[in-house]
């Protein structure tokens, strides 16, 4: 196999293994990695100006989301408020949407207090 072969082999796993990656988290990041990695016909800045785009669009997606997220934490919190301590509360809700961070109560309390 020559080199060149090689490396469109090589290519060619990389798009199929993004797009795969893509069609099922639907994450533009998959295909900035595309535009990265291919040369566009040896204009590479081609490749970087489309996936500077794609990844902008992704941080406005993070944006969107956080937003919901915060919104949902003050409707919980507005239900739940009043059914145990303030603590327990913000605890459950900080367990729902954080995990097992050990910051996650704090972040919690500064959405509640911001509304």
């Amino acid at each position: 196999m020559s080199d060149a072969e090689i490396i469109y082999a090589k290519r060619k796993a990389l798009v199929a293994h993004c797009w795969k990656q893509y069609q099922v988290k639907k994450d533009p990041r998959w295909l900035a990695e595309i535009c990265t990695e291919l040369p566009f016909f040896e204009h590479p800045e081609v490749g970087a100006e489309i996936a500077r785009l794609l990844a902008k669009r992704f941080h406005k997606r993070d944006d969107i989301y956080e937003q919901t997220r915060r919104t949902e934490i003050r409707k919980l919190w507005s239900l739940w408020k009043g059914t145990d301590t303030d603590v327990a509360v913000r605890g459950k809700i900080a367990e729902i949407y954080f995990g097992d961070d050990e910051k996650a109560e704090n972040r919690v309390l500064k959405i509640i207090e911001a509304e």
